[in-house]
């Protein structure tokens, strides 16, 4: 089956990125503040749609899909601010997308594929987020790798010429990454959601024009934990809402959006590394929805026989250059970023099922309710909500 009737079959979402995307946004908001960035359609539009104020506050609330805000109650004050749906990148996994929202370029054009990566170069499969390997959680910095050899496309955030604040959890904050995204001029830490949204409303009393990113990963933890539309997931959303309400300042706009939504998980399908391994140079890559296969080059079509029998009607293998032809990590032409770091195919699970493709099986087993990294709609389309 072809990649086209798998995602027309499920009902899943092939990116189309000349519609309106996380990138247009990111490179609109960051070009107001001296980045040169390429205008396109979907850029004009977010002009007219995004008022010009002396405070600009970005808010990434990490899960937080379009299909979460919709069954929000109607007085939601994120449900009624909503102004369109945009799509994600894609893979819809955290790491990636944050670094798409960083660098205001593409998967294709970073390299970031997910919450699994591997290294050609080093011959080691990594965690980007945690900036260590997987096989013994080492500091990649003890394999001789820089942070420039992993992240090889410098982010914008720390360049923009107006005064910039970027606000991390304090547990999360002087992480590898985090420094990555932003330099310590930039870079603060928050304790609570209150105490961020204190320093925001301390950030916006101010005369001097200001470009404040806020990054929520609660809604994401708790999806995982209880499914998206869970009562706790909802309450937590409301919480965000009673924060939001206490930014009552005319010189202020909030632009709100996700880096992915998530969708609800009933199926584990498990890899068994005992009968797989052989056929491996490196781990799986990406995450639990979509993954890449490292496969040695006399055991491809061992693999593909076995992988087919084995997993029947749950997943589909496809050869990786269907996801380079369809575009599927960006509109761009792909570059080595992108393909040094992926495998020879890619596998997409069933949209209600997940692939634990970790030796961390008990981990994972019964204990995920929400998941992503996918190509459906719950997973792909995110909402751009402005409240002014």
């Amino acid at each position: 089956m072809k990649l086209k009737e798998y995602i027309k079959q499920e009902n899943l979402l092939l990116p189309d990125y000349n519609n309106l995307n996380i990138v247009d946004l990111v490179k609109y908001l960051y070009s107001k503040y001296g980045i040169k960035c390429e205008e396109n359609d979907n850029i004009k539009k977010l002009k007219d749609i995004i008022p010009d104020k002396k405070h600009t506050i970005f808010i990434l609330v990490d899960g937080m899909g379009s299909n979460l805000i919709n069954i929000l109650n109607n007085n939601s004050i994120l449900k009624k601010n909503k102004i369109t749906d945009m799509i994600t990148v894609s893979p819809s996994s955290t790491g990636c997308v944050l670094t798409s929202l960083a660098t205001a370029t593409y998967p294709s054009e970073h390299g970031i594929i997910g919450w699994y990566n591997y290294n050609r170069e080093h011959n080691i499969g990594y965690y980007p987020l945690l900036f260590s390997d997987r096989r013994h959680n080492k500091d990649l910095k003890e394999f001789d790798i820089k942070v420039g050899d992993i992240f090889k496309v410098n982010s914008k955030l720390n360049e923009l010429n107006v005064k910039t604040t970027v606000l991390y959890p304090d547990y999360i904050c002087d992480s590898v990454y985090s420094n990555y995204v932003a330099n310590d001029n930039i870079r603060t830490s928050y304790t609570t959601m209150e105490d961020a949204f204190n320093q925001i409303i301390k950030i916006t009393s101010s005369n001097e024009k200001t470009f404040t990113y806020l990054y929520l990963p609660d809604i994401d933890n708790l999806e995982h934990d209880n499914g998206y539309d869970s009562k706790i997931v909802l309450n937590e959303m409301y919480n965000i809402e009673t924060q939001l309400n206490r930014l009552q300042n005319n010189d202020v706009v909030m632009i709100i959006t996700a880096d992915h939504g998530q969708t609800n998980i009933n199926k584990d399908i498990i890899m068994d590394f005992k009968k797989y391994n052989k056929y491996f140079y490196a781990y799986p890559g990406i995450d639990f929805g979509m993954a890449t296969y490292y496969i040695k080059q006399n055991m491809e079509k061992e693999f593909i026989k076995e992988f087919n029998k084995d997993y029947k009607d749950m997943m589909y293998l496809f050869k990786t250059e269907e996801f380079i032809n369809n575009k599927v990590f960006g509109p761009n032409k792909n570059n080595h970023n992108l393909l040094d770091n992926l495998g020879e195919y890619i596998s997409l699970c069933n949209c209600d099922s997940q692939f634990i493709n970790s030796n961390e099986i008990d981990k994972y087993y019964g204990k995920t309710k929400g998941n992503h990294s996918g190509l459906t709609k719950d997973e792909m389309i995110i909402p751009l909500i402005i409240i002014s």
